[in-house]
């Protein structure tokens, strides 16, 4: 999974070689309607935007994520060029997603400050 993650962080290419299409990479992750963009949305409570099966959140700052269906990440961050990867399960998984994103950046910042 962090080899997908650094694929996307790298718009698509690896090690010099494009093998997804670098306008279908940053179309994924730019939600394309305004129902879809991350905010406040009177059509659900969801506060995440959303693309091509990936998530933007709230307060967009860049990173854009995969969620699973037991709290599994991939995370990305191309400001700071960090990919990150939760693949631990919990099929008691409640609606952590925005303290999980908050942990993320954070791990990101401090990643990138070294």
């Amino acid at each position: 999974w962090a080899r997908f993650g650094r694929l996307y962080l790298e718009g698509g290419a690896r090690e010099g070689r494009q093998i997804v299409p670098a306008g279908w990479v940053a179309a994924s992750v730019n939600p394309s309607a305004p129902h879809l963009q991350p905010g406040e949305n009177p059509a659900s409570s969801w506060t995440f935007g959303y693309g091509y099966k990936w998530w933007i959140p709230e307060d967009p700052q860049g990173d854009f994520l995969a969620i699973g269906v037991w709290g599994q990440y991939v995370y990305i961050d191309p400001v700071r060029e960090v990919v990150i990867v939760k693949t631990s399960a919990d099929p008691d998984f409640d609606d952590s997603d925005h303290e999980t994103v908050a942990a993320l950046r954070a791990i990101a910042r401090a990643a990138a400050d070294d």
